[in-house]
């Protein structure tokens, strides 16, 4: 994969146009970095957690016909921002990626932003980010990554599991407690993400139902006035 002094081609530039676009055009979206190697965009979802998408070029596929960059693209997350913009021990992964991997750079990363940037409904479709978003900050600090399938942990990372060859019965009848003990939590856990997604959307539903008719109180007012500029135009 040959990788020097990388230009964006025509399609990704433009990809990245609508990229500014979409990044000027919503609150709380910003462009951190963008070169023709390196995109940086830091972001506030619904949910008021902060995301970081950062993506960098990789070199030319030339194994692939025709020829075409590769890119890395790594999502943070944190329930600050400043555990985003610093990496703090409370910021995690989320291994979350665009579907069509061959669209253009600016494209995929617009597709991960407007999902991000509606995290609380995104999340109903995608476990793993509900779960981050029901993580208390504390919590985070242990977890390293959101995968679909699991969490991977700071012990899991420094191979701190530890697997027995061989158990006693006392040790089996333990492992059994401490299965359901942890069936439990999983239960209230579940319990508790289901109840705060719920309170999230009622949530939004009302910001939206106050934002309509906050519109509709402008629209009467304008109205309003505009007869009343009729009248005194007919005098």
């Amino acid at each position: 994969m040959s990788k020097e002094n990388y230009r964006m081609s025509e399609p990704e530039l433009r990809s990245i146009e609508m990229l500014q676009s979409v990044a000027k055009d919503t609150p709380a979206v910003e462009m951190v970095t963008l070169t023709h190697e390196s995109i940086k965009v830091r972001l506030q979802g619904e949910s008021h957690r902060w995301y970081c998408i950062e993506s960098n070029f990789q070199g030319i596929n030339e194994f692939s016909i025709p020829h075409h960059p590769e890119w890395s693209i790594a999502v943070k997350a944190g329930r600050w921002q400043n555990d985003v913009i610093n990496e703090s021990e409370y910021s995690v992964n989320l291994c979350l990626h665009s579907k069509n991997q061959s669209l253009p750079i600016g494209d995929r990363i617009v597709s991960l932003v407007l999902a991000l940037f509606n995290d609380i409904k995104t999340a109903l479709k995608i476990p793993m980010l509900a779960q981050f978003i029901v993580c208390k900050r504390p919590m985070l600090k242990d977890i390293v990554i959101f995968q679909d399938t699991m969490i991977v942990t700071q012990d899991m990372v420094e191979g701190e599991w530890d697997y027995p060859e061989e158990w006693d019965d006392e040790e089996m009848e333990d492992a059994d407690e401490e299965m359901h003990e942890s069936a439990d939590e999983m239960y209230a856990l579940q319990q508790a993400w289901e109840e705060e997604m719920r309170d999230l959307e009622l949530a939004q539903q009302e910001q939206e139902e106050a934002e309509e008719k906050k519109q509709e109180k402008e629209q009467q007012i304008i109205d309003y006035w505009e007869i009343m500029e009729d009248k005194l135009l007919d005098k």
